[in-house]
């Protein structure tokens, strides 16, 4: 069965970052649904307009739980967030929170709005719920702190944090890549 919850990869991709983090999933329909569908454009980061419409109709015409409407709303947002329409994104992610409190992926969306407009002050209580709340792949969290405590001037705490990412997922380039900027001096 394929989820149609956010894949974690879209938060960055939608920050204009390389998509490639991990999927968040509940357990949901089958594969031959529109929120499915509305999954799938949204972790590929398609850009269609078709692929909002097809999401717009999963929470139109398809009978969706609590759960599977709140996830399809935060896949709306973030193909919303593509297309750089960021009152409707953010719209989305509220009706997702306001569905459920505890949807983390719309946390974390929210925070990448307020990164994605520079305000990684704005941007850290909604990294922190969405830690708090916990997410498959922390290190995208981790990540996403880094870069907002980056864009607030606590460049201590910004490094912290992607090292924190980097330990996390060796192999995920982005951290490394966040922490190239950053040079090191003994004192």
């Amino acid at each position: 069965m394929k989820s149609p919850s956010l894949s974690l990869a879209l938060a960055a991709l939608a920050l204009g970052l390389p998509a490639g983090a991990a999927n968040a999933g509940i357990v949901t329909l089958g594969d031959n649904s529109m929120a499915g569908d509305c999954f799938d454009f949204a972790e590929r980061g398609d850009s269609r307009m078709d692929a909002l419409t097809i999401c717009s109709r999963a929470l139109k015409l398809e009978p969706l739980d609590t759960e599977n409407r709140a996830a399809t709303h935060v896949n709306r947002g973030v193909l919303r967030m593509i297309h750089q329409d960021y009152v409707a994104a953010e719209r989305d992610f509220d009706t997702a929170l306001a569905l459920d409190p505890e949807q983390s992926d719309a946390w974390l969306n929210k925070g990448f709005l307020r990164l994605r407009h520079g305000d990684g002050a704005a941007a850290l209580p909604y990294l922190e719920r969405a830690m708090k709340l916990g997410m498959r792949r922390p290190a995208l969290v981790y990540f996403a702190r880094g870069i907002a405590h980056e864009q607030s001037g606590n460049l201590r705490a910004a490094y912290d944090d992607l090292r924190r990412a980097r330990e996390m997922e060796p192999g995920w380039s982005m951290p490394e890549q966040a922490l190239s900027r950053y040079q090191l001096v003994a004192r």
